[in-house]
């Protein structure tokens, strides 16, 4: 007879490897997706300064890298020893933000970490936290565009913090339905978690406001690169892309804000790009920022042996 352990280890060997297997078609899939946004948008590379260009890709990676790295931070300040070395479940987990749905990326974060022995409910209770600060932080980066478009920076407070409200209800309601479904009927909230990822709240947001910032930054070299955007432009390209960004969230029907993030920043930039320049360079950053989940999606499916080990104890990854 099977022993009880025997059977939940085969189990546990039957979820890594489905994981993988998804992870790894989910790789292929956004491979062909970001084939085809190239075909679609090509860049002319005959006018990328290339030096630019390369440093427009490595803040672009270093955005991603900030952006995943608050999630162990927060499940720290929710009572879990977390390695920052987990991020490479985050970055696995990114992958499923190119299906329709935009749960399946939280959801797959829930299954990971679940594996390393955190409660679920503390695990939902960080994806709460991570979607509501970073949208708070965007709303608040965002001030930088509605601000100097409205001509008053109280005016544009208060569209920016409306915009932050109803995006943080509607994403909220929208990722805690689908994760419900993916989850346990006797899975609820842990109250103590709660608490905490309130009490967390004034340090996450700060952090997800440098998380976009450094987006920004990303998004203004890649302009560089292309349109030779000035220096000055710079304060008004991080607020547009934190606000294309905020706009993508809400719109969950479109796997990863595809084409709503675009949209949004086509329309705040082409009175100063043109709207042709405003649609190649919407285009380029979605290409970059694809690449790198592409790139760092694949990367954690092969995450070195020390850097499991040092995920399966906490306590010693630590030191």
């Amino acid at each position: 007879m099977v022993s009880r352990e025997r059977l939940r280890r085969r189990e546990t060997m039957a979820l890594r490897v489905g994981g993988r297997l998804l992870a790894a078609g989910l790789v292929i899939g956004i491979g062909l997706r970001l084939w085809q946004l190239w075909r679609r948008q090509p860049v002319d590379l005959g006018k990328l300064d290339a030096g630019v260009f390369v440093v427009a890709v490595l803040a672009s990676a270093t955005a991603v890298a900030a952006y995943g790295l608050v999630w162990p931070y927060i499940l720290r300040r929710l009572g879990t020893d977390a390695p920052f070395s987990w991020v490479a479940l985050f970055f696995k987990s990114q992958l499923g933000k190119y299906l329709p749905g935009s749960v399946w990326q939280y959801a797959g974060r829930v299954a990971l970490t679940r594996g390393r022995g955190v409660p679920t409910q503390r695990v939902l209770v960080s994806v709460i936290a991570e979607v509501t600060f970073s949208a708070i932080a965007a709303g608040l980066v965002g001030l930088l565009v509605l601000g100097s478009a409205t001509g008053g920076i109280a005016c544009g407070g208060i569209v920016a913090l409306g915009l932050v409200v109803l995006a943080s209800r509607r994403r909220l309601s929208a990722v805690s339905g689908r994760l419900a479904a993916q989850l346990p009927s006797r899975t609820h909230l842990d109250r103590e978690s709660l608490v905490a990822a309130i009490r967390a709240a004034p340090q996450v947001a700060g952090l997800y406001v440098l998380v976009w910032v450094i987006y920004g930054l990303a998004f203004w070299l890649t302009g560089r690169a292309l349109f030779d955007v000035p220096a000055s432009q710079l304060p008004r390209y991080v607020g547009v892309f934190a606000l294309g960004w905020l706009v993508g969230l809400v719109a969950v029907v479109a796997p990863g804000g595809i084409g709503v993030r675009e949209a949004v920043i086509v329309a705040l930039l082409r009175s100063r790009l043109g709207e042709a320049n405003a649609i190649v360079l919407a285009a380029a950053s979605r290409i970059v920022l694809t690449g790198v989940d592409l790139s760092a999606g694949a990367a954690s499916l092969s995450v070195p042996a020390f850097l499991r080990r040092q995920g399966a104890s906490p306590a010693q990854a630590r030191r």
